[in-house]
Formats: C-alpha cells, sequence, structure tokens
C-alpha cells in the first residue's frame, strides 16, 4: 500500500508516546502544552490549538504553541474587533460552529479548499485570515465537556503546504485521546483525585457500605483483588481507612 496518507507503525508509536504528559500542567492551564509541542512536532504547523467555548457566554479560553513557545489566552464577550466579528459570524461560518450545528464530534473539517475560494475570501472572518497569511486549517472536534466546546486547530500560513491525508489520519487517531487526556486535567483543575476506572468503582460500593466479599463478588474479582484496589486506593488518597477514603472522593463519587 503507497502513498502519503498512510500512517506507519513509527507513525503510531510517536502519537502513544506523545499522549503521556512527560510535565504536568502548569497552573491553570486547561491543557498540557507538552502534549501540544509533542503533536507540533509530529504534524509542523505555524500554530497549534486547544481551545474550550463556552458559546452562551462568549466566553473562550485558549492554549496554543508557535515559534514564539507556549502562550495562553481568554476572552470574554466581543472584547476586542476580533473577537466582535468572531462572534457575529459565528453560525455562518462552518469552521466556527461547525459540529456544534451538526453535532457530528468525529469528522475533522479540512479548511484547504474552501479558505482558497473567492467566496470563502469575500466573507468577513475569510478576509481577515487571508490577510494573515493563513492558509490552511484543521479543526479537530470534541464532544462538548458539561456543556463546554472543545476543538484542537491547527494552522499553516502559505509559507506551508496543505496538510496531508495522513496528517489528518493521524489526528483523527490522536482525538479521542486528546479528548480523554482532558477529562484527566479538567478532574485535576477540579481537584479530582486521580484514581483508574476500577477503583472509583470500588469507592462507589464501599460508599454504600458494601464488604469485600460483597464488592468482589459485584465485580466478579477475588476478594484479594478488591484488597489490593484499597490497598491502592489509600496509597493514592493518603488515607488508613475506608472511612477516610470515601471522605475524601464523596464530593465527586457520582461525577468520576
Amino acid at each position: 500500500m503507497t502513498g502519503d496518507w498512510v500512517m506507519t507503525d513509527t507513525d503510531v508509536r510517536a502519537l502513544l508516546a506523545v499522549f503521556r504528559p512527560s510535565q504536568p500542567a502548569a497552573d491553570d492551564d486547561i491543557f498540557y502544552a507538552d502534549v501540544l509541542t509533542g503533536l507540533r512536532e509530529l504534524i509542523p504547523c505555524t500554530d497549534i490549538t486547544f481551545q474550550l467555548m463556552y458559546v452562551p457566554e462568549q466566553r473562550l479560553k485558549v492554549l496554543f504553541v508557535n515559534d514564539g513557545g507556549v502562550q495562553r489566552d481568554e476572552a470574554v464577550g466581543m472584547a476586542d474587533e476580533f473577537t466582535t466579528l468572531f462572534w457575529h459570524q459565528f453560525w455562518e461560518e462552518e469552521g466556527c460552529a461547525g459540529h456544534l450545528g451538526t453535532g457530528d464530534y468525529s469528522t475533522l473539517l479540512h479548511h484547504a479548499e474552501t479558505s482558497r475560494t473567492r467566496a470563502y475570501a469575500n466573507t468577513p472572518l475569510g478576509s481577515v485570515f487571508i490577510a494573515r497569511g493563513e492558509r490552511d486549517e484543521i479543526l479537530v472536534p470534541m464532544t462538548p465537556l458539561g456543556g463546554t466546546d472543545r476543538r484542537l486547530m491547527l494552522w499553516r500560513n502559505t509559507d506551508w503546504p496543505d496538510f496531508s491525508e495522513r496528517e489528518m489520519a493521524m489526528l483523527s487517531l490522536a482525538r479521542p485521546h486528546i479528548a480523554e487526556l482532558h477529562v484527566r486535567r479538567d478532574r485535576e483543575l477540579r481537584g479530582v483525585p486521580h484514581l483508574t476506572p476500577r477503583q472509583w468503582e470500588v469507592l462507589r460500593h464501599v460508599a454504600k457500605g458494601a464488604g469485600n466479599i460483597q464488592i468482589a463478588r459485584s465485580l466478579g474479582v477475588s476478594e484479594a483483588t478488591v484488597g489490593k484496589h484499597l490497598e491502592n486506593i489509600f496509597m493514592r488518597l493518603d488515607v488508613r481507612s475506608r472511612t477516610e477514603a470515601v471522605a475524601a472522593v464523596q464530593a465527586f463519587l457520582d461525577a468520576a
């Protein structure tokens, strides 16, 4: 099989390595900067941006990486000329509303062909992007989290070639992993303890008063396995008893 769209085992291994952040996110960053940096190395671009958007409040939070390094920004409402134009045109621009209107959160939007049409150049936002020298864009949508739109965007200016089918395929593979990493980061920001899905399941049973034998039967595992799960939970939460463990996570049991 030939063609520049074919992903190799090397591509897949490189992507998997990127999805294991080597550094914790800084302060209140909405995502992991080193993941964006790693993706930009695999898929070179002018700018790579992870964006959260609260549409009813017209609020944007972005973390992006370009030649200047890691950058952060936040805007609420029509704060300047560009955000005013953005929100005025939001539901008319496929690159803005796109998947929010269709409910399709799995299909990537490749903007290359659209961005070079005269019709696009004559739109208010299109004329701004063209004036900036932007040539191509990929929008990677994700299912909203708690009503918040999540998306990854990559841009290339006129000095770059269009994104290839191979690069699109890599981003399609990356999409669910990026969404999962954002869920992890969102929990970190909310102070949710980092436990495995099975550990949360064990704690839900403990919170209902179940003993180890009951939990083992319910989960289809041995009593010794339940005991090991609890041992690891106590270590992660820095507690010494079932009661302390439940108290430490009570506020998060339903959401986790």
